[in-house]
């Protein structure tokens, strides 16, 4: 099974080594067909014996995506009759994009991603959860990193630096300016610098000075924090514990024109999210399963998200209203439109 990961970590040392992430992403390519024995425990189901249908799903090589690996390695797609490849893109901007192209028929981003494209006029329906913020700010998945000599300690030392996040007018940029006005920084989108940084990248620009700070998801907050980075901010978990953070989605149309399918979709993953959430280690033997490149000691260290099978409209609503906030959007949508329940 070949990796997604857009980059090779060192086994002696903790250090990434990759390609530019243009050049990864178009050459990592994961085909995911369900197993024979999955098939034939599903032999005699009506949706197994047809031909399954193929799809195509776009997400990111972060860790929340363990439970599509789940999905393929438990049978999960199989029993649905569904045969999924998936599409690694930079963040969730690219890949609303490419679902409303009709080059993905689903798509996996954080909300606010999700949201700004609803904004925007764009056809996009949210069709099941992607991954909750924690509940524990110390088992956290995602967090603002800096340097171990940093003067940065609280929020308003981030005045005049320059952070990173993976994409601009996203959650994690909306959650990071949500941090630093929480922490005292009043007006953060005019005194703090944010700029666009692939994930791979941010260790390494972290470690050079070109950045004061990084919000990092796992596996790269693991990497970052082995090689001296420390954390300052959660900012996920200090808007709300248990805050919707990403979703998967399609677009209005395809949804229209084939809901059994979306609805097969929904519930492989629903699946898929609760067998992760109730077996994390066997979530984390998925995740380096299917990433035999990143480094065992990483895998084992780093914070398994939190998953929840449940979605409605009342979870967008706060980051909705966030979005409003900061300028993302113009006004909160129609939430209960925007989302498909099975």
């Amino acid at each position: 099974m070949l990796p997604i990961w857009p980059y090779r970590l060192q086994t002696e040392g903790r250090m990434m080594q990759h390609t530019t992430l243009e050049r990864a992403l178009k050459a990592c390519r994961l085909t995911i067909v369900g197993s024979a024995l999955a098939l034939a425990a599903a032999a005699g189901s009506a949706v197994a014996q047809e031909a399954p249908e193929k799809l195509i799903l776009g997400i990111q090589p972060i860790a929340p995506l363990v439970p599509v690996y789940i999905a393929e390695r438990e049978g999960f797609f199989a029993e649905e009759g569904l045969e999924v490849e998936l599409r690694p893109e930079p963040g969730g901007q690219d890949i609303v994009t490419a679902v409303v192209a009709g080059e993905f028929h689903f798509g996996f981003s954080n909300q606010t991603s999700f949201l700004v494209a609803a904004s925007k006029g764009l056809d996009v329906r949210a069709i099941a959860s992607g991954v909750i913020g924690e509940f524990n700010a110390e088992t956290a998945f995602n967090a603002v990193l800096v340097r171990a000599d940093s003067d940065i300690e609280t929020a308003t030392d981030f005045e005049g630096k320059r952070v990173a996040v993976n994409t601009l007018a996203n959650a994690p940029h909306m959650l990071f300016l949500n941090s630093l006005e929480i922490g005292g920084l009043e007006d953060a989108a005019s005194k703090v610098e944010f700029i666009e940084v692939g994930f791979p990248d941010m260790a390494g620009l972290l470690e050079q000075g070109q950045i004061d700070a990084a919000w990092m998801v796992e596996p790269f907050l693991t990497i970052a924090a082995m090689d001296g980075a420390r954390t300052v901010l959660r900012p996920a978990f200090e808007a709300e514990p248990g805050f919707l953070f990403s979703v998967y989605f399609a677009s209005g149309q395809f949804v229209d024109e084939h809901p059994e399918i979306v609805a097969r979709f929904a519930n492989a993953m629903n699946k898929a999210m609760e067998y992760s959430q109730a077996n994390p280690e066997l979530a984390r033997e998925a995740f380096l399963e299917f990433n035999p490149n990143v480094n065992p000691e990483v895998a084992a260290q780093m914070a398994m998200p939190t998953w929840s099978s449940s979605l409605s409209a009342g979870e967008l609503q706060l980051g909705a209203e966030m979005a409003v906030r900061y300028g993302f959007i113009d006004a909160v949508p129609d939430l209960d439109a925007l989302v498909f329940i099975p």
